[in-house]
Order: C-alpha cells, then sequence, then structure tokens
C-alpha cells in the first residue's frame, strides 16, 4: 500500500513542487492550506507523513496527533527561520525533522526518505536475531562512517572490516532473507553499500576468489561511496537531471573517497581498485582517470556491473525500480561501457537464487 503525505502549506507552487516529486516515489498526496484543513485531511485520509509550514501553525501537530490513529505520524516542518532558538521551537511543537526555506526539494526527499526507512526496518525483527543484528551493526557502522568524514575525523575502519567478518556469516547462511527484508527500503549510502557488499562477496565466490580476497571484495563495496559523505543531500537526492556542473560535483566523490582511503594504513589493493576505479568504461569514456578495457581491475569491472544492478533495482528519488530481468538487459547498454562477459558470469550468480 502507497504511504499517504498529507501537506500543509499556504504556496500553490510549493505544494505542487513537493506532490510533483513524491508522487514519482509512489507516495499518495494530500493538500491543505490552513490548520483546520489538515486536521479535517488528515482525519479523513491517515496520512503517514506530514509535511507542515511552521506558519500555518505550530499547534497543528499537537491536533492532529491528539486522534488515535495519527498519534504516530511523521512530522517535518518547513520554516523559513534558521537560528538555533526556532529550530528547537520547531521540535517542541512535535515536529520529527525540519527542513529550511528556501525550500531545497533534495533535501526534503533525503529527510523523507530517512523517516520513512525507520518505519520499514520494524520489518527487520522478523529476522533470525543474528541477521538483524547483522543489518543494524552494517548501518550503525556505515552511519558513523560518515558522520566521522563530515567531522573530518578519522574513519573507524577496524570497525567496517570488522562489520565484514559479521555480514559474511549472514551470507553464507541467510543470504535471501537479508536482501529480500531490504527490499522497498528508500536507497541511502546504507542500502547501496549493504547490496553492493552481498552481490560482490557472491560474484567473487562465483568468480572462484579465495575467501579472503571475497572478503576483501565485499569490503570495497561497503567502502566505495564513502567520500559521498562530503556530497550535499540536495545533490544526491535531486530527483531531475543533473546539470554539468552538478555531475562535475558528484564525480568528486570518487577523489574524495581516495583522500579518505589514502589517510588509512593497510588497506587491500582490491579495496583500492575498487574505491579508484569503479567509474571506468570499458571503451574509455570513464572516470576519473579514462582507463580502458583490462586496464581496469577486474574487481572494478565487477564491482560496476553489481553497483549498477543494486542501483537499477532499489527505490531511488531520481529513477523508477527495474525488475532484476529489466535490470539485467540494461547492464548490456550503452554499449562499451560494463564487462559483458562479467555480466553473463554475475547473471548466473542470480540464477542461482544466492544459492
Amino acid at each position: 500500500m502507497a504511504k499517504r503525505v498529507l501537506i500543509v502549506d499556504k504556496d500553490d507552487l510549493t505544494r505542487d513542487l513537493i506532490s510533483l516529486h513524491l508522487k514519482k516515489l509512489g507516495y499518495e498526496t494530500y493538500y491543505a492550506t490552513s490548520s483546520k484543513g489538515a486536521v479535517n485531511k488528515a482525519i479523513i485520509h491517515v496520512p503517514n507523513i506530514l509535511i507542515l509550514d511552521i506558519e500555518v501553525g505550530s499547534d497543528t501537530i499537537k491536533e492532529i496527533r491528539s486522534y488515535k490513529d495519527l498519534k504516530h505520524i511523521i512530522a517535518i516542518v518547513v520554516t523559513a527561520r534558521a537560528n538555533r532558538e526556532d529550530v528547537i521551537n520547531a521540535i517542541k511543537t512535535g515536529a520529527n525533522d525540519y527542513v529550511l526555506k528556501p525550500l531545497k526539494i533534495g533535501t526534503l526527499l533525503a529527510k523523507l526518505v530517512g523517516w520513512d526507512n525507520t518505519e520499514k526496518e520494524e520489518q527487520w525483527r522478523r529476522l533470525l536475531p543474528e541477521h538483524e543484528n547483522t543489518l543494524r551493526l552494517i548501518k550503525v557502522t556505515i552511519e558513523r562512517a560518515v558522520e566521522s568524514i563530515k567531522q573530518g575525523a578519522v574513519l573507524p575502519y577496524e570497525d567496517i572490516v570488522n562489520a565484514v567478518e559479521v555480514l559474511e556469516h549472514s551470507i553464507k547462511y541467510k543470504v535471501q532473507d537479508i536482501v529480500s527484508t531490504v527490499e522497498g527500503y528508500n536507497n541511502t549510502m546504507f542500502l547501496h553499500s549493504l547490496l553492493t557488499s552481498v552481490y560482490l562477496y557472491l560474484f567473487a565466490g562465483h568468480k572462484g576468489f579465495d575467501s579472503r580476497e571475497c572478503k576483501q571484495m565485499a569490503l570495497g563495496g561497503l567502502m566505495h561511496d564513502l567520500g559521498t559523505a562530503l556530497i550535499s543531500n540536495d545533490l544526491l537526492f535531486k530527483p531531475s537531471k543533473l546539470d554539468p556542473d552538478e555531475y562535475k560535483d558528484i564525480k568528486t566523490h570518487v577523489s574524495y573517497t581516495m583522500d579518505i582511503v589514502n589517510a588509512l594504513s593497510d588497506v587491500p589493493d582490491i579495496v583500492r581498485n575498487i574505491c579508484w576505479s569503479h567509474h571506468e568504461k570499458m571503451d574509455g569514456s570513464g572516470y576519473p582517470r579514462g582507463l580502458k578495457g583490462n586496464n581496469i581491475s577486474i574487481h572494478a569491472r565487477m564491482h560496476a556491473i553489481v553497483e549498477a544492478y543494486a542501483a537499477l533495482t532499489t527505490k531511488n528519488v531520481y529513477r523508477k525500480t527495474y525488475t532484476s530481468a529489466e535490470a539485467m538487459k540494461m547492464l548490456y547498454k550503452p554499449e562499451g561501457h560494463l564487462d559483458h562477459d562479467l555480466i553473463k558470469d554475475f547473471e548466473q550468480v542470480l540464477n542461482t537464487g544466492f544459492q
């Protein structure tokens, strides 16, 4: 069932902009322009999420939550006031989170996705305790890594290495549960890194890599996009096509990642190869070095396939979600980007059902 979002804002353009992008993500949207109207719409439609311009009325959240079926509604406040006191007051009104005006749609979507994912994490409780704990460990480890990067602190590298050791156990014994449980989860660094890591481990095993190399491949999967922690959410979650300058900014995540990796000691070459070369293309049109063909390490070529597949088959703000079969066909286009022989090998991994 589609999530329902109530958008409360007096500005038609703002309401329409938010609604347009949420509908693309599969949400049902409803509108109100006043506090009274918001309460009435909430009673009728019982939304899961409330996006409220604080100027409409700070008591709106409290009144909506006074109804039994609405007491757990997620509330995100939009405010034009950015000082510390106003932000605290917004939270005191009952808001779970806030975004500032002028509204950046990418920032709003990033926050909404985060809260929506939190609710989906309740499904993890259906797993065996050790597998639930594995997912939570990977999530917390990635979040701590991102926070350390943003703060300019030392990356908790040993924690990431240890997380791979734990993940390996779940991959070996119940990998299908892991993959199916995160289905429908909105794409974040956690989800993308997790799936890439799992698929790479399985792919490496299929290719005959030994246990140590499989774990290093999985480690590369967890670490390959750490540099995106230094890219703004407004850009990462932008729902429309990037302009040339924005695309240039996005591509800097590779050099950021390598700065992070190069500050560490004892990082395996496989991990470095993945982090440095996962956006290279077979025809030399990739970045950052324009490597071509077998000059791209097999680890990076395998990663490029797995990463593309993971991105195509997960919920994302800027593209539809494709089935596994659709995604596999898309990996062959554009011609010359990915290694076709390795795509066929990866398809064999998927066809085994992760056994």
